[in-house]
């Protein structure tokens, strides 16, 4: 799905899947500014599963948007967005419950291509320092690892997904190097070829998170993990908290097998992750270098990130992406 270079070698990612097919849209015409050619139903393009010629992957992006279990409202947002070429695919976010299969099956009867989001610290899991910040026993935090694991690779063979996206997670202050090596203890235990690792901010909340560039994340790797999530916030965060230059860091990230964007805002300057809205008015991501990537991979699915995953959000926030594209992406 990229044009050149080594992050465009990735073939195990999402699969081609027939799904269900979809109702009626019951859409308004407001989405119309973003319609787009589309692909056979079910059927999400990365890289290493090129276009051809009539298929909706020929459109200019690839844009999703983020799902939390038993969201039935984001969900039927979603299917009309869907179902009206605003959108290519959803992020389901893994969060063990007692609902989550019943949720899962709602998702997977929709027919929308997805990626899968596995639980972070804030579910109890943390690769990198199992019991940081956690009050639980050890055999707890361990068990329900397990299950939370169990739960995501269940969601990415229901459906048909091949992006499992994976935080490396939060440790203690000093203890960079005992998560540098726990991160492949999990590795040994969980690993998946579909695992793919994100980038997460410097620090948050004060504590520090693992990952938080393109040379930590290849070590993190280990030539085991081959495929990449670049959050583009998360970077930008990491940049503002160490006096980096966003531009340059990004580019570093060309090095790297990514098959998939997350994308939101944050504040001028911060080193805080907030997932902001795109056209928020404080906001100060670097929009020229972030739609100069998405141009230059415009094949690479994008996914929209929001604390908030009210229908009015993603319902607006679709048609802004479609206005930032125009404007800043524009050649």
């Amino acid at each position: 799905m990229q044009g050149s270079g080594p992050c465009d070698s990735s073939s195990n990612l999402l699969r081609a899947t027939t799904f269900i097919p979809k109702k009626e849209s019951r859409l308004v015409s407001a989405y119309s500014c973003a319609r787009r050619p589309r692909a056979p139903v079910g059927t999400l393009m990365v890289s290493g599963n090129l276009p051809s010629p009539g298929d909706r992957q020929l459109a200019d992006y690839n844009l999703g948007c983020t799902l939390r279990p038993g969201d039935a409202a984001t969900l039927a947002l979603l299917e009309d967005l869907y179902e009206e070429r605003a959108i290519d695919h959803l992020q389901f976010q893994v969060i063990p419950g007692e609902s989550f299969q019943r949720d899962l099956a709602t998702v997977a009867d929709t027919g929308i291509p997805a990626v899968i989001h596995a639980p972070y610290h804030s579910h109890g899991v943390n690769p990198c320092a199992p019991a940081a910040y956690d009050d639980r026993a050890l055999p707890d935090i361990e068990a329900h690892t397990e299950e939370a694991m169990a739960l995501t690779f269940e969601a990415a063979d229901t459906l048909g997904a091949g992006v499992i996206v994976l935080h490396a997670g939060r440790y203690l202050p000093g203890g960079h190097a005992a998560a540098m090596e726990e991160f492949p203890r999990f590795l040994d235990r969980y690993f998946d070829p579909r695992l793919t690792l994100e980038n997460l901010p410097a620090v948050y909340a004060g504590y520090p998170l693992l990952g938080n560039d393109a040379r930590e994340l290849e070590i993190l790797a280990g030539g085991r993990i081959t495929q990449f999530c670049l959050d583009f916030p998360h970077l930008s965060c990491t940049t503002n908290y160490r006096g980096q230059v966003f531009a340059e860091e990004l580019g570093r990230f060309e090095s790297l097998n990514v098959t998939l964007h997350h994308l939101s805002n944050i504040r001028r300057g911060s080193i805080t992750d907030e997932h902001l809205e795109l056209d928020h008015p404080d906001g100060g991501l670097d929009f020229a270098a972030v739609f100069g990537r998405l141009r230059r991979h415009r094949s690479i699915p994008t996914t929209l990130e929001y604390k908030e995953n009210a229908r009015e959000v993603y319902a607006r926030q679709v048609r802004v992406f479609a206005r930032l594209w125009e404007e800043y992406g524009g050649e």
